[in-house]
């Protein structure tokens, strides 16, 4: 073969790895500049303790230019800074981006009162519980009461200075913790009031208290008996031998005029009917029939 000949045909090979190459390069180029290029930033890191993540806009609260955010499942009831990957697509092409995030409890417990005032009498008593409706936290429910005085979570405390032997304004204040510390406190009034004072006995009180020595019925010695209940019913040797029927008819009574059977019921009859500036005694009398009775006898007191 003639050089000439030679020379042209590596000319011609040359030229088609050429032409490869820069099909192979225009590929390239074309591919690059087809590349979906996603910018990220979440720009709230903060995350309620307890919340439902499923119910968080991620988009809402990035910038980007893509159209679908999604994170990857955590714990929101561990306080504390967690590293969380979320997915940011745009169309068809996605992009992964690990993220801080913290876990914070900014919600205090509620304490629910029955009574913002409570009143009660000296010598009653009382129990500061009994006027608290509820102790809860938002995410973990009941709080209970703890009796440790260094208690700083997931519990509640009481203190009070009410004196129920004493009259006067006391308070009682509730201190509740839920399970990572956040602290509410609530107070409601007490009022002891004074014990009303027993009333006095009146002057025909006092009488009656009095030995019931004053009155002598009138008539027979049968009728001037003991103002004492007395336990000898027993009628004579002549009422013995007769049939005789208690119909309530006596031989004589007080001035009053009332007589019965029943020394409780006479006694009372005496207090309810006593005329002012009187006394009254009560004294022995007797029915017909010789069974004992007793009788209200009226006097003026000096």
């Amino acid at each position: 073969m003639k050089m000439k000949e030679l020379l042209n045909q590596k000319k011609v090979q040359l030229g088609i790895g050429v032409i490869v190459i820069a099909a192979i390069g225009g590929g390239y180029m074309v591919y690059n500049s087809n590349k979906v290029n996603i910018d990220y930033s979440l720009n709230n890191h903060v995350v309620e303790y307890g919340s439902d993540q499923s119910q968080v806009d991620w988009l809402k609260l990035s910038t980007t230019n893509g159209n679908k955010v999604t994170a990857a499942k955590f714990d929101t009831k561990k306080i504390g800074e967690i590293d969380v990957v979320f997915t940011v697509c745009l169309d068809d092409a996605c992009k992964e981006f690990p993220q801080k995030l913290e876990i914070k409890d900014t919600k205090s417990p509620e304490i629910k009162l029955k009574k913002d005032k409570v009143e009660i009498t000296e010598g009653d008593k009382f129990d500061p519980v009994s006027n608290i409706a509820s102790v809860k936290d938002v995410i973990d429910g009941e709080i209970k009461k703890s009796d440790d005085k260094k208690l700083t979570k997931n519990g509640y405390l009481i203190d009070s200075n009410v004196d129920t032997k004493k009259a006067g304004s006391y308070k009682v204040k509730i201190i509740a913790y839920d399970v990572n510390g956040n602290k509410t406190e609530k107070e409601y009034a007490v009022t002891v009031k004074e014990k009303p004072e027993e009333p006095k006995p009146s002057q025909n009180q006092t009488q009656q208290q009095t030995p019931q020595t004053t009155y002598t019925p009138p008539t027979t010695s049968q009728n001037q008996g003991s103002t004492k209940p007395s336990t000898n019913n027993k009628p004579s040797n002549n009422q013995q031998t007769q049939t005789c029927v208690a119909n309530g008819q006596w031989r004589s009574t007080g001035n009053s005029g009332y007589a019965g059977y029943d020394y409780d019921e006479v006694f009372q009859w005496g207090e309810e009917h006593c005329p002012e500036n009187h006394g009254y005694a009560v004294g022995t009398v007797h029915d017909i029939c010789g069974k004992q009775g007793w009788s209200v006898e009226f006097f003026e007191l000096h």
